[in-house]
């Protein structure tokens, strides 16, 4: 997985942010959140700075499912 993918838009991607360095990664359709943790996880523990923050865009489903309850 390239640790440097400019992301387009609808696009699933994470984003882990630390106080000196910005990396962004495609995830692979079908990603999960236990995926998410572990990429995070280990880059988290190749890089040497504070982690700031992570953003996970997951991608749009189409004609998903009407929650159960919602009105």
């Amino acid at each position: 997985m390239p640790l440097h993918h400019k992301p387009q838009s609808g696009e699933p991607r994470l984003r882990v942010i630390f106080a000196d360095a910005s990396i962004a990664l495609r995830m692979p359709a079908g990603s999960t959140l236990a995926d998410v943790a572990d990429w995070v996880d280990d880059i988290a523990r190749q890089h040497n700075g504070s982690l700031l923050s992570i953003d996970v865009r997951m991608a749009e489903r189409r004609n998903a499912p009407a929650l159960a309850g919602a009105h």
